[in-house]
């Protein structure tokens, strides 16, 4: 049986299975407010047409979304509450099975079996409500037509950890899922998880979650790119922000287009308000780590581990460890946990 391991963002969306590695936006476009394709001038995009039997509507999704410059027309997924119950969520989980067994024969010629592997932060993983939601979502038959292709997945067995052990794991394991740092276990490890939506504090000692060292935060990188937005002149995309920055993180370079004519360096903002954005971090693990100095290891991670200061991180817990890879490093690790869980 096959493994599909989901980590549906607030800002991201990152797939996993034997076959493929995805990141995705989380958000998608319904096709009626598609622009009419003249001619792509050979100009081919990352994104496929999706329809499921449960809504009327063919749906647009995929890595180069932002290019249709759509930003106005697109359905998005980040709320802080009843986020697994909402509609454009469902539709979204639909569309991760579906991405995913496009790598598969099997799910086009027959009935593709698979257990779904995902996370929830801890506190809603903590809710009943919120599990039985997510399970409801992703058991059983789903049939996802993509780029006028049907593909059949069963969902056989749903597994949901609390998303913070998924970097965990990932740290832990190796890629067959066994064991190669085991002084974790007997750590007292705090691991940082840094997204769209929110960020998740969580303590993990002797392989289990500490109730009273964790918290979560509605202040991911979302209220990164509002800052940012907020100082800047005309008509600007919040969407669009989040793509230069994410492009300009590596160079720390930032400049924003508004038109060919018109592209404006806003560097020195957005290297203030991403400082901003990590010391009020730093504040928030001062609250939740009484005793900072009782952490063995502090794991940073999370589709936006890379855009904080690590400077000021580590000027506050000089061992802390940053994650590579770390948009991916849960969706990884559920794959993981679901291969010792098998």
């Amino acid at each position: 049986m096959e493994i599909f391991s989901l980590d549906l963002g607030n800002k991201q969306t990152k797939l996993k299975s034997s076959k493929n590695e995805y990141v995705l936006p989380s958000q998608i476009l319904n096709g009626e407010d598609m622009p009419q394709q003249l001619s792509d001038f050979g100009k081919k995009r990352d994104i496929n047409y999706f329809k499921v039997p449960f809504d009327d509507s063919e749906w647009i999704w995929g890595k180069d979304l932002s290019t249709l410059k759509r930003d106005d027309y697109l359905q998005d997924t980040l709320m802080h509450q009843n986020r697994y119950s909402n509609d454009t969520f469902k539709l979204l989980a639909n569309f991760a099975l579906g991405l995913l067994a496009t790598d598969f024969e099997k799910a086009v010629e027959n009935i593709l079996e698979v257990t779904v592997v995902t996370g929830l932060p801890t506190d809603d993983y903590n809710s009943q409500k919120q599990l039985k939601d997510l399970s409801s979502i992703l058991k059983g038959q789903h049939q996802i037509e993509v780029d006028g292709i049907t593909y059949t997945v069963r969902v056989k067995h749903v597994l949901i950890i609390p998303q913070p052990v998924g970097t965990f794991y990932d740290v832990l394991l190796d890629d067959e899922g066994v064991l190669v740092n085991d002084e974790l276990l007997e750590e007292k490890v705090g691991i940082v998880d840094a997204g769209g939506g929110t960020i998740l504090i969580d303590t993990l000692l002797n392989f289990e979650l500490d109730k009273r060292n964790r918290r979560q935060y509605a202040t991911g990188a979302n209220d990164l790119y509002e800052a940012i937005m907020s100082q800047m002149d005309g008509n600007v995309s919040l969407y669009q922000i989040e793509k230069m920055v994410r492009n300009g993180i590596k160079e720390r370079k930032f400049s924003y287009r508004y038109s060919k004519n018109h592209i404006e360096d806003v560097t020195d903002l957005v290297e203030k308000e991403i400082t901003n954005f990590t010391r009020r971090l730093v504040s928030n693990l001062k609250s939740t780590f009484k005793d900072i100095d009782s952490i063995d290891t502090l794991i940073i991670t999370g589709g936006s581990a890379n855009l904080i200061n690590q400077r000021l991180i580590v000027d506050f817990f000089e061992t802390a460890y940053f994650v590579k890879d770390s948009e991916l490093a849960n969706v990884r690790g559920f794959y993981k946990y679901a291969l010792t869980a098998e």
